[in-house]
């Protein structure tokens, strides 16, 4: 218990730490976290145009406060690493949702022959 209440006490600190710091202190750690994501390995990120229906023409993509912004029209674009995850995420996730939905709408084929039988998901 008293290891919880001084990890509490060191995150409340962190916290009012945060609070303190003035606009150019802020500045500079927005500029040390950009160039941290400029430094990472760039990967090949390409949304089909069949995405724009989720995402826009364009998906913006925000980690920490740092924004990029990927086209969704089938080119590929090198990405950091980090915003290459989350862009395959956010993919992986609309493909989940697309099979849930083709799954769903086959009616014929949504007949238990004992219960249980059925995995919609």
């Amino acid at each position: 218990m008293a290891a919880r209440k001084e990890k509490v006490d060191v995150v409340t600190e962190e916290i009012a730490n945060a609070v303190t710091l003035t606009l150019p202190e802020l500045n500079a750690r927005k500029r040390i976290l950009v160039k941290e994501y400029t430094d990472q390995e760039k990967l090949p990120i390409t949304l089909a145009p069949m995405y724009a229906a989720y995402f826009g023409n364009v998906m913006t993509v925000s980690i920490n406060g740092i924004s990029i912004r990927v086209k969704v029209d089938g080119t590929t674009q090198r990405v950091p690493k980090a915003f290459a995850n989350e862009v395959d995420r956010r993919r992986m996730s609309v493909d989940a949702q697309i099979r849930r939905q083709t799954r769903m709408s086959e009616v014929s084929k949504n007949v238990e022959q004992s219960p249980g039988d059925l995995q919609l998901f």
